[in-house]
């Protein structure tokens, strides 16, 4: 139990500070720089927020500068996508100087999950180590898992959330089975490499390079149950906290064009894009790699020719950011939704950071 009023503190900023990594850009995407912590507003909930520190970062300066990890997804993705997107990976890397800014580990998401190599700034090093993860990755097949060990994989990282459920036995039945399987796999393997970044020190830059996992939502699957939504709202608290204290920042390349075209969504859609605020909103949908991009400050970038000169801008965002905090009050009940908006008051400048926190 903290005895003085230091400890008090320390507790206190140990629970409730909140540490945003604010990206400030012009009308021509370029990063603006100098600006003043009397410069931004935050709003929590629409309730201003004093910043209880503030500091303008530039590339890889400081302590615990800004680390990289890219990750390619061979899970939901066709061998012809996959291969295209480890050439586009080889393509950055061989654009890129042979020590790289930034300490930057490949990884690759598979049908035994996420495996991350260690951290390097030696280009050839890293070229070495991403032919040697995706040369012996484990295929992913449906007939790999069966639903019941894919549900105590996934049960083991973060509670048994059950199984969406699946309209019949047919054929269609086996393909939405197949999906639900992806789906917990990519979302608890997201979690878990989310979760090893608190300990890190530094912001982390997460390059997630492919479509992203199925979102459950078409009619071979049954309406939500009560205690289905329950467990999605509750592992969607827990995953976006996960993110937000390992200061990940999330960018989704090779995106369907869906997630790009805003001004196309419909209100359902920017609500879901936003955040949902209790069990009644969510959907497996929530938890879309797109979705949590967009709320982690991250880009979403649609598939492209040139995918390494996509993936360079998503780690350009480490060149010029801002590092604000601010203290959260206590919430209420566990998973409070909080919207956030941070602004800025100069003009025609554009704004990425967290769009939401869950307090707890």
């Amino acid at each position: 139990t903290p005895r003085s009023h230091e400890e008090r503190e320390q507790r206190y900023q140990a629970e409730h500070r909140i540490t945003l990594n604010v990206i400030v850009t012009d009308t021509s995407g370029r990063p603006v720089k100098g600006l003043k912590q009397e410069d931004f507003t935050i709003l929590d909930d629409g309730i201003p927020k004093d910043a209880m520190s503030f500091r303008p970062m530039e590339g890889s300066k400081g302590l615990a500068p800004p680390h990289v990890i890219l990750m390619l997804d061979t899970v939901n993705n066709s061998p012809r996508g996959v291969a295209f997107e480890r050439r586009e990976v080889e393509k950055f890397l061989a654009r890129s100087q042979k020590q790289l800014e930034y300490p930057t580990s490949i990884a690759v998401l598979s049908g035994l999950g996420a495996t991350v190599g260690r951290q390097s700034r030696d280009r050839d090093a890293l070229v070495r180590e991403f032919q040697t993860l995706v040369n012996s990755f484990h295929r992913y097949g449906c007939q790999d898992e069966g639903i019941s060990s894919l549900q105590q994989f996934a049960g083991s990282l973060y509670g048994n959330v059950g199984v969406h459920g699946l309209a019949d036995d047919s054929l269609p039945g086996q393909k939405a089975n197949c999906e639900n399987q992806r789906f917990l796999l990519s979302v608890s393997s997201l979690h878990r490499l989310a979760m090893r970044q608190i300990d890190v020190p530094g912001r982390a830059i997460l390059i997630w390079i492919g479509p992203g996992w199925p979102l459950l939502s078409n009619h071979e699957f049954k309406p939500d149950s009560p205690s289905l939504k329950q467990n999605f709202f509750a592992y969607l608290a827990l995953l976006s906290t996960a993110l937000r204290e390992g200061q990940v920042t999330l960018d989704a390349v090779s995106s369907p064009e869906l997630f790009r075209i805003e001004e196309d969504l419909s209100d359902h859609d920017i609500a879901l894009i936003n955040g949902v605020s209790s069990e009644e909103q969510v959907t497996a949908g929530s938890l879309a790699l797109q979705v949590l991009a967009h709320q982690s400050g991250g880009q979403v970038l649609t598939a492209g020719k040139d995918l390494a000169k996509e993936i360079a801008q998503c780690v350009a965002d480490a060149d010029s950011y801002y590092l604000l905090s601010f203290d959260s009050a206590a919430a209420t009940r566990p998973g409070e939704f909080h919207p956030l908006q941070v602004n800025v008051k100069k003009p025609g400048l554009t704004v990425r950071t967290n769009t939401a926190y869950y307090a707890q």
